[in-house]
C-alpha cells in the first residue's frame, strides 16, 4: 500500500555513488579473456553499461552453455576488485548525507551481494530503507520495473520519488516508472542524458525539492 504524505529519492549505485564501472569492465575483461573474447572500454560504455551481467555475457560469449560459469566467475572477480577498495563519488555521497525527511532507496543493476558490500564499505548502508537489486527484477533497466519496485518498497507512488541516475537506460527506466529524474555526468555526456528532468555535473548542488516539483534544473 502506498501513501502520498512522503517523498522518496531512489539512487542508482554504479556511476552515482561509486565509481565502479571501471571495476565491472575489468572483471568482464578478465573473465572474457579466458574465452578468447576482448571487450574494449568504448564498446562497454556505449553498448553494455546498463545491461545486466547475464545479458552482457550472453551477447559476448561464444559458447552459451558456459554462461552460468562465466557469470559466477565475473561476480567473484568483481568482489575481489571491490575488496581492494571502493572508489566513491564525493558529490553523490554529499547528496545522500544531506537528505533529511525523505525516504531513501536504491535501484541497482548489481547483484545484492555486490551492492551490500559497496554500501557497507562506504559506511552508508543504514541510510537506505529499501534496496532493489537485479535478483529482485524480472526485467532490469531500461525497463521501469526496478524503480517501480523501489517506490513500492518505500511505500510511495513513483510520482512522489526522484531517481538519481548516470546512464541513459537508467534515466529511461525512471521516467517510464513515472519518477522525476536527475542525471549526473559522471559517466555519460549531457546529450546522452537528455530525457532527465535535470542534468548536473555535481550532485552536491542538487535541489531535490525543485526536481520533484519540476521547477528549473534542480542544480547546475
Amino acid at each position: 500500500m502506498t501513501t502520498e504524505d512522503g517523498r522518496g529519492v531512489v539512487f542508482d549505485l554504479d556511476g552515482v555513488l561509486i565509481d565502479s564501472e571501471p571495476l565491472h569492465l575489468r572483471a568482464f575483461q578478465d573473465v572474457l579473456a579466458g574465452y578468447g573474447v576482448s571487450l574494449g572500454a568504448d564498446v562497454y560504455f556505449t553498448t553494455y553499461l546498463v545491461l545486466p551481467d547475464r545479458d552482457v555475457l550472453g551477447r559476448l560469449l561464444p559458447d552459451p552453455d558456459r554462461l552460468d560459469e562465466a557469470l559466477a566467475a565475473k561476480q567473484r572477480r568483481y568482489l575481489e576488485l571491490v575488496a581492494t577498495g571502493v572508489p566513491a563519488f564525493a558529490d553523490g555521497l554529499a547528496l545522500l548525507a544531506g537528505i533529511r525527511g525523505w525516504r531513501v532507496g536504491l535501484a541497482t543493476g548489481s547483484l545484492r551481494d555486490e551492492a551490500e558490500l559497496a554500501l557497507r564499505a562506504l559506511g552508508v548502508r543504514d541510510r537506505f530503507q529499501a534496496i532493489v537489486a537485479i535478483e529482485d527484477c524480472r526485467r532490469g533497466k531500461p525497463d521501469p520495473e526496478p524503480y517501480r519496485l523501489a517506490a513500492a518498497a518505500l511505500g510511495l507512488s513513483p510520482d512522489r520519488c526522484v531517481a538519481v541516475e548516470d546512464a541513459p537506460g537508467g534515466v529511461r527506466a525512471a521516467k517510464r516508472a513515472g519518477m522525476r529524474c536527475v542525471a549526473v555526468t559522471h559517466t555519460c555526456a549531457r546529450e546522452r542524458l537528455a530525457e532527465a528532468d535535470a542534468i548536473v555535473d555535481d550532485l552536491g548542488a542538487v535541489d531535490l525539492e525543485a526536481v520533484l516539483r519540476g521547477e528549473g534544473s534542480g542544480g547546475v
